[in-house]
């Protein structure tokens, strides 16, 4: 009686191999990571020119500031010779009068502008600590990502370091020419050697004729698939 069952363990143990492969290659949890770096990457990129204007801002209001202090100066000083008679000439009184309204005005001004400055930076300190939060929260996610990443890899490399082990002790069991059979139908398909559930060709997903059936039930010679042409195996 034929025994196809080593025969199929290899194929079983051959698929296993390929789709392992394919995972370690590639697998959702390797995209997903590219995914969230590059949103990390894109974070920083926006923090960064965030922090830039943020930083711009502050320049602009020490400027400001020093611009406000500077204009205060010169209206204390100004009034304070208008108001103690140290000028009386009607003539300059009135241009001094005129210089120190324009001063008071320009003070205003650059109060009001300080007090917008500091406005913005209040909002832009915000968003920057909001997003320095998200990039934490999105580095330490992208940690424990890649740790179970490198152990998932880790696990398939192992496994399929056992597989060669495992296909070549089946493999020293295998009669040759059935062997040589199979490699012949490798040449054609993946999975030469399909299972027969209740009647079917897994191969194929087609019914399989009642004689055919009854020869693979018998297990004296090679049954092949009429539809697909696969070599059929029945597990007893």
């Amino acid at each position: 009686m034929l025994d196809l069952k080593p025969l199929w363990e290899i194929q079983l143990l051959d698929s296993q191999r390929k789709a392992l492969e394919i995972k370690l290659k590639e697998g959702q949890i390797s995209k997903d990571l590219k995914a969230l770096r590059g949103e990390i990457e894109q974070g920083r990129a926006d923090f960064d020119k965030l922090k830039e204007k943020y930083n711009s801002l502050k320049k602009e209001l020490k400027k400001k500031e020093m611009d406000a202090a500077a204009a205060t100066e010169q209206v204390d000083h100004l009034g304070q010779k208008l108001y103690s008679g140290t000028i009386t000439n009607i003539k300059e009184i009135n241009t001094s009068k005129i210089k120190l309204d324009s001063l008071k005005s320009v003070v205003n001004k650059t109060e009001d502008e300080i007090l917008n400055i500091m406005e913005h930076l209040d909002s832009l300190r915000a968003q920057l600590e909001k997003k320095s939060v998200e990039l934490n929260k999105k580095a330490d996610e992208f940690r424990k990502m890649h740790g179970t990443y490198l152990a998932n890899q880790q696990k398939i490399k192992s496994v399929l370091a056992q597989l060669p082990l495992s296909r070549q002790k089946i493999l020293d069991k295998l009669d040759i020419d059935l062997w040589n059979k199979y490699q012949e139908m490798k040449k054609r398909f993946n999975d030469p050697l399909a299972k027969v559930e209740k009647g079917i060709c897994l191969g194929c997903r087609m019914g399989i004729s009642f004689n055919d059936l009854r020869l693979l039930k018998h297990g004296a010679d090679l049954v092949y698939c009429s539809n697909c042409g696969r070599l059929l195996f029945w597990e007893r």
